[in-house]
């Protein structure tokens, strides 16, 4: 294999086509990064860019770049020889959120693969050295995105077969980038277009005087429940989008909450954590649960994601990793990840205990940020 064939391997193992069945959660990102192997006697120092695409959790990544290379020799002491230009190329299978909407905080990943490089001082630039390697990184949210990531690479003789593999030395490549991330999930639902027409369905706000603070009292509160499901159904299809709270640009998770149950005159905070402290406690089973129950969902150890309860075990909202407003069944495989995950639930409907008005429109819980995309697996068609 040439060094023309395994670049072009390397580029089109960022394109294989994925399945149809995951071609929704299909997303990508193109990273800048700069990577040192400092293995005595040989020091290299390579820039270059790598493309990765694939499923949550599950990619490809194609990565080259150019650098110099220098070998340490002794003559009298140490001395530094001539750099030379040299050249490596990977293609690695990941796994971890490389490929995933960006949530918050640290994720790790880890990835191996096939590569190419040039010896380090190489008599012909086509000059290369076969290898295999593997490692793990950790990588950074900076928004919705971009990331900043950090690896380890262990590198490896594929074949002896040329005098060139004299000049390689096994040790640990360290690489850093910055990456820009697209896709996953920006494409609509096919159940929106099978329902609505090309726009999504509107709803005016009603008007301040008309909603009702929570929790509100047993009477108005049971209804607004009871019709809070109809109403969200309504919006099936619409697409996610981070920080949304419109139909006319798409919902997050507590967004969508929000906007249905203010339809009914009920006002509820921002975000599932601010939520998770209003109206009454349920224990969140089967058998506890009602039409219009909140469900909170905790990921990284903090709620992070709410819907609302529609009986017989399935629930409306809206999910990242569900390209928009769905329903999800507890039974399924997706469901039984938002099963693993669910920590909580809140009912709107009161009992004598409760107090009208009784927390004043306010949260205990102060706003920090919005509530990051779901990790659910993506749905099965």
């Amino acid at each position: 294999m040439d060094l023309r064939r395994l670049i072009g391997l390397s580029g089109v193992l960022s394109y294989l086509v994925v399945p149809a069945g995951l071609a929704a959660q299909v997303a990508g990102g193109v990273e800048l990064y700069g990577a040192l192997d400092n293995s005595s006697p040989i020091t290299r120092t390579i820039g270059g860019l790598s493309l990765s695409v694939g499923t949550p959790y599950v990619g490809i990544r194609g990565s080259g770049g150019l650098g110099v290379s220098s070998v340490s020799a002794q003559s009298g002491g140490t001395t530094q020889g001539p750099s030379n230009l040299v050249w490596a190329t990977d293609a690695d299978l990941v796994l971890g959120p490389v490929n995933a909407g960006l949530g918050e905080g640290f994720m790790p990943y880890s990835f191996a693969g096939i590569g190419m490089q040039s010896s380090a001082q190489p008599i012909g630039f086509t000059d290369a050295i076969r290898t295999w390697s593997y490692g793990g990184g950790l990588q950074l949210a900076l928004g919705r995105m971009l990331s900043v990531n950090g690896e380890a690479r262990s590198r490896h003789l594929a074949a002896i077969a040329t005098p060139a593999d004299s000049q390689f030395v096994r040790g640990i490549e360290y690489r850093v980038g910055i990456g820009i991330h697209f896709g996953g999930g920006s494409r609509r639902s096919s159940v929106y277009s099978r329902r609505t027409s090309a726009n999504p369905p509107r709803a005016p706000r009603p008007s301040a005087s008309s909603r009702t603070t929570w929790p509100v009292s047993t009477t108005s509160a049971s209804g607004a429940a009871r019709r809070v499901v109809p109403t969200a159904e309504r919006y099936i299809g619409t697409p996610y989008r981070y920080g949304g709270d419109s139909p006319r640009t798409g919902f997050d998770c507590s967004g969508f909450v929000q906007y249905v149950y203010g339809l009914q005159g009920i006002n509820l905070p921002r975000t599932s954590r601010q939520m998770a402290e209003s109206g009454i406690a349920v224990t969140p089973s089967a058998r506890s649960l009602s039409v219009g129950d909140l469900l909170l969902f905790s990921q990284g150890g903090r709620i992070s994601h709410v819907a609302i309860y529609a009986g017989s075990g399935r629930f409306i909202h809206s999910s990242s990793s569900g390209n928009g407003v769905r329903y999800d069944d507890f039974a399924t495989r997706r469901g039984q990840w938002f099963a693993d995950h669910m920590v909580a639930a809140r009912r709107v409907t009161g009992d004598g205990r409760i107090l009208v008005n009784a927390f004043a429109g306010r949260s205990t819980i102060a706003f920090d940020h919005l509530d990051p995309p779901d990790s659910a697996p993506p749905p099965s068609r």
